[in-house]
């Protein structure tokens, strides 16, 4: 009897687990992303590029922290991680419902 009851209870916590798991993937992702930086690149050109969803300060500020940058110089052939845009989890997947209308 015991041991049904630790092999119910073990597996009830690993699904669980996954299931949180992946649905804290699923809702919302934030990867990185590492570029090598070319000549004539700044923070704030990058910035203009990949920061879509937030203030370019704040994108810089979150550059800066993620490559421990002291200052926003930065050089030619250098690798440089930045933060991949979010991505939302939406229910619909873009699908449109076909109508009537031309």
């Amino acid at each position: 009897m015991k041991e049904n009851y630790f092999i119910t209870l073990f597996l009830g916590l690993s699904v669980a687990f996954l299931m949180t798991f992946i649905i804290s993937n699923t809702l919302s992702t934030e990867q990185q992303y590492q570029i090598k930086i070319e000549h004539g690149d700044s923070l704030w050109e990058l910035a203009n590029k990949f920061a879509t969803n937030e203030p370019k300060e704040a994108w810089i500020n979150t550059v800066m922290v993620m490559n421990n940058l002291q200052t926003s110089h930065i050089k030619a052939g250098d690798m440089l991680v930045i933060p991949e845009v979010k991505e939302d989890f939406h229910l619909d997947h873009g699908t449109e419902i076909a109508s009537d209308s031309n």
